[in-house]
């Protein structure tokens, strides 16, 4: 801290240090940014020329993804409604992946 910080206002001092502190606005944008991405990769990877086994390793990934950005917005919202339907996404996308890796493992995926 600068000599010209210390006689600053606490008010003005406590603004500028919230200036450069990373919002949570930021960091979630960068989380979901980063869970998209991993799961557009992850689909990618789960092409197969079989139709049918395709669409169940893309369906993991992408469930994957909504379990990502559900975790980063339970960090922070108060929101009732968000929060039921992200625990809930939580929940029953483990389930489907669950389901689909099992189906998977049977058919030689």
């Amino acid at each position: 801290m600068t000599r010209n910080m210390l006689k600053m206002p606490v008010a003005t001092l406590a603004i500028l240090l919230a200036l450069t502190m990373p919002s949570f606005a930021e960091e979630a944008g960068q989380a979901y940014m980063k869970s998209m991405e991993k799961m557009n990769a992850d689909m990618k990877k789960g092409m197969d020329p079989d139709a049918t086994k395709a669409w169940a390793k893309m369906m993991v990934a992408h469930h994957q993804g909504a379990i990502e950005m559900s975790q980063t917005v339970l960090k922070e919202t108060k929101d009732p409604m968000i929060r039921e339907m992200a625990e809930k996404a939580v929940k029953d996308q483990t389930q489907e992946q669950t389901t689909l890796k099992e189906w998977i493992g049977k058919h030689g995926g």
